[in-house]
């Protein structure tokens, strides 16, 4: 990503000028890159201020993440410190752009009702930007796109996405409060002290990669099992009706 002038950072991250500004004067971010009186920040800025706004909602103070913060830095240094977050920050993709009639294309055709993009808007899918085109994530775009092509309606997708993200979300506060549990909270009670902020950092660094491999190797195998257990019930069904022989006939004939 090229370099950002402060108000171009705050835009990305969702955040006033002001309070950019204010993070850095209370230390919580590193200085930017100075082109004689115009400061540049790159992603590891981006990162940090990311990594604040999700302490903050974890309900750490600004004191408690400027503390966290600079023990990170003493245990480590700044420059390994900003790698990792910027590990963090490249986990996110960058929205893909769309007019509304591409967006109607990639939905086999089909506008989306008023209602629909309104909803798509408050589940924070897509953004509509000044010229009128639709940023979303590129992940949620395929998925969405393939499912439509299938022929499900779009606000049945939206009700499995509401419903599955309620799920994960509970599955991510399990795997951050094993963490806290055995890896946070002996760290703090500590003192957190510099010579294990590098294994800790590790630890955090591999936990999100570690939870998205345990969840999509139980969901292959839920999904194993419910294909089963379909399969399973539907030549029950055939059977009770008398049809079981007729389509075990149909398919040797072919």
């Amino acid at each position: 990503m090229a370099e950002m002038t402060i108000d171009e950072l705050a835009s990305r991250a969702g955040l006033p000028s002001s309070t950019v500004r204010m993070y850095q004067t209370r230390g919580l971010m590193p200085p930017p890159r100075r082109a004689g009186r115009q400061g540049y920040y790159g992603d590891g800025h981006l990162a940090r201020l990311r990594l604040i706004t999700a302490l903050q909602e974890r309900g750490f103070s600004l004191a408690g993440i400027k503390q966290l913060v600079d023990a990170w830095e003493t245990g480590r240094g700044l420059d390994a410190l900003l790698g990792l977050e910027a590990q963090v920050a490249a986990r996110r993709s960058e929205p893909a752009r769309l007019t509304v009639e591409e967006l109607t294309e990639r939905l086999a055709g089909k506008v989306p009702a008023a209602e629909t993009l309104r909803r798509v808007l408050r589940l924070g899918l897509a953004v509509v930007a000044d010229d009128g085109t639709v940023a979303t994530d590129p992940r949620f775009l395929a998925f969405g796109t393939q499912l439509s092509a299938l022929g499900i309606p779009a606000e049945e997708i939206l009700d499995e996405w509401e419903a599955l993200q309620a799920s994960t979300e509970a599955i991510a506060e399990r795997f951050v409060a094993v963490f806290e549990r055995h890896l946070w909270r002996p760290f703090m009670e500590a003192g957190m002290p510099p010579d294990r902020v590098e294994a800790l950092t590790e630890a955090l660094g591999g936990l999100g990669p570690l939870a998205e491999e345990v969840v999509v190797t139980a969901l292959r195998l839920a999904l194993e099992r419910a294909a089963s257990a379909f399969v399973a019930e539907q030549a029950h069904a055939l059977a009770d009706a008398g049809l079981l022989d007729r389509v075990r006939a149909g398919l040797d004939r072919r």
